[in-house]
């Protein structure tokens, strides 16, 4: 089964509900654990705010790029640029792998490189059997 704008807002309303609680719960698939996480810590998401773009390389399983230079997971899934807007600087880093398309739900978070992240729709999850 795919990810879902409504498989990420469960997440994220059980995070919100279990916030201060000290029950927490963690997720197989990493992008839903992050809206997970994001309700647990308080952020907001606009889960209308779907946009598509591209990055180079494959999605990582899990559907959250790593951040090699700080040695950890970013928010969400970083994309080299959204449609119609200006592609990262950074991306000239990694323009030699193959051109991929996705779309997501926009984060109100850059990534590493400022790059805009996303929790991408469409991705093999293992944590929902709608």
């Amino acid at each position: 089964m795919k990810t879902t704008v409504s498989m990420y807002e469960r997440a994220y309303r059980l995070g919100q509900k279990h916030a201060g609680t000290g029950d927490m719960r963690y997720w197989y698939t990493r992008s839903i654990d992050k809206a997970y996480l994001m309700g647990y810590e308080g952020h907001e998401i606009d889960f209308t705010d779907i946009v598509s773009g591209y990055r180079y390389g494959d999605i990582p399983e899990g559907g959250v790029s790593f951040n090699y230079l700080d040695d950890m997971f970013e928010k969400g899934l970083s994309l080299a640029a959204v449609d119609g807007e200006k592609e990262v600087g950074s991306s000239m880093w990694f323009c030699d792998r193959e051109k991929v398309k996705v779309s997501g739900i926009r984060l109100p978070f850059k990534g590493s490189d400022g790059e805009t992240l996303i929790l991408p729709l469409g991705i093999e999850q293992y944590d929902f059997e709608e």
